[in-house]
């Protein structure tokens, strides 16, 4: 019998500490937290997707592979009489590499100009304080490229160190933090992305992340940082940031920080807070919060000024918890005018008859002819739409039917990207 209890005693002991130990991990992201993060998402994927997609998520090929939802692989131009004069910088899985890729296409004689393979062997090495999770080889994203002047490209893990490679790839220089989601620039061309800052910003010592946002020159230095909680609380809105549905630790979820066109980030950023499903305009210098405003768009990513004084909004429009629940079924592009409060969703009709709806990420960009462009992230597809239809669409299709991820591309205009140093590429 006293053998029994020691027994028990013991199993008790090692199953407490076991437990302690993975609330550490989780919490502090210390071992074996990165060696299990793939496998844990894996799992988050399986019981918060739709059926369908968790039957994916367990049978696909590759970790950024699954069935495609279109039927249609590669490019196809749908408005016959519509000419586009510009560029695609798509960020993909290729599953003939066996990692992400970054593109360059020409939307006008419809063939890739460029192809951009990071070597992730090299960035790993260069950025030991990041391994695992999204920091390897099947998992790693390129996200939101930005292309720079001379043809290299400033990449994310999506999770992880900010990377800047030439045009064949390899690194030149990295920052090992903790950068996540949007990669911008400003009038000054410093760029300017969000980051999970070292301490959090609220005085009451609240356990969250504080996402925040880092301005660094185009040589990989650090010039500026700004909490965003911080900003949240001196402006009054404490009770947003802690008072509303239960707690969680990521509080914010600071998905996107858009300069102002003109100004150099101190002087304002827009800014997309995914989970308070709040945009706001912020003055970084003075830490004044100009305006804010919650909903109606729920959790949404990407926010982005108009000409007429309005900003784009692309609305997730899904409410998170144990099962994803999307709204009237589709993803939502909304315009906001702050000075009168007026809300409109020009494209709705369109967007509702080419079924676009992706739970999480997703990209839009209105452009200069009120067209818009559309990175329908978890379906792997890219869109320009006007207000009546369809101008082309591009599908990530890596098999007959299976199509692979992409992560955060953009839309280039003609005016707006210098091609020369195409002449002079030599990659081995």
């Amino acid at each position: 019998m006293t053998k029994l209890i020691r027994l028990l005693a013991a199993a008790y002991l090692l199953s407490l500490s076991v437990f302690i130990w993975g609330f550490v991990a989780g919490k502090y992201q210390v071992f074996p937290h990165q060696l299990l993060q793939p496998y844990v998402q894996e799992w988050m994927a399986y019981f918060t997707e739709s059926h369908q997609d968790r039957v994916v998520d367990l049978v696909r090929f590759d970790h950024q592979e699954r069935v495609n939802p279109h039927g249609l692989s590669g490019f196809q131009r749908v408005d016959s009489g519509f000419r586009d004069s510009g560029y695609l910088l798509i960020s993909r899985y290729s599953k003939s590499h066996g990692q992400t890729i970054v593109e360059l296409f020409d939307l006008s004689s419809e063939e890739v100009l460029h192809t951009w393979v990071p070597d992730l062997g090299a960035i790993f090495g260069l950025t030991p304080g990041h391994q695992g999770g999204v920091n390897t080889l099947m998992a790693y994203r390129s996200q939101h490229p930005l292309l720079m002047n001379n043809g290299d490209l400033v990449i994310g893990s999506g999770e992880g160190p900010l990377v800047r490679i030439d045009q064949c790839g390899s690194p030149t220089w990295t920052i090992d933090r903790h950068f996540h989601h949007s990669i911008e620039s400003d009038v000054d061309g410093n760029l300017v992305v969000p980051l999970v800052l070292d301490d959090p910003g609220d005085s009451d010592q609240i356990p969250f992340r504080d996402d925040g946002f880092a301005v660094i020159s185009p040589e990989g230095s650090v010039l500026e940082e700004y909490s965003v909680s911080r900003a949240l609380i001196d402006n009054g809105y404490r009770g947003l940031l802690f008072g509303v549905g239960v707690f969680e630790p990521d509080r914010l979820h600071l998905n996107d920080v858009q300069p102002i066109p003109g100004v150099p980030a101190r002087e304002g950023v827009l800014l997309s807070i995914r989970n308070l499903s709040s945009v706001a305009l912020l003055r970084p210098a003075t830490g004044e919060i100009e305006w804010l405003q919650t909903g109606p768009w729920l959790n949404q990513h990407d926010i982005n000024p108009l000409e007429d004084g309005g900003y784009s909004i692309f609305g997730n429009d899904i409410v998170r918890g144990p099962e994803k629940i999307l709204g009237d079924g589709r993803s939502q592009i909304y315009v906001y005018y702050p000075e009168s409060g007026e809300i409109i969703t020009p494209y709705s009709e369109v967007l509702e008859r080419v079924d676009m709806h992706t739970g999480y990420e997703g990209r839009s960009t209105v452009l200069e002819n009120g067209d818009v462009f559309i990175e329908e992230t978890n379906r792997d597809r890219l869109l320009r739409v006007s207000r009546q239809g369809v101008r082309w669409v591009y599908v990530n299709g890596l098999t007959e039917s299976t199509s692979g991820a992409l992560h955060w591309s953009r839309y280039l205009p003609a005016n707006s990207v210098s091609i020369d140093w195409l002449e002079k590429v030599q990659c081995d």
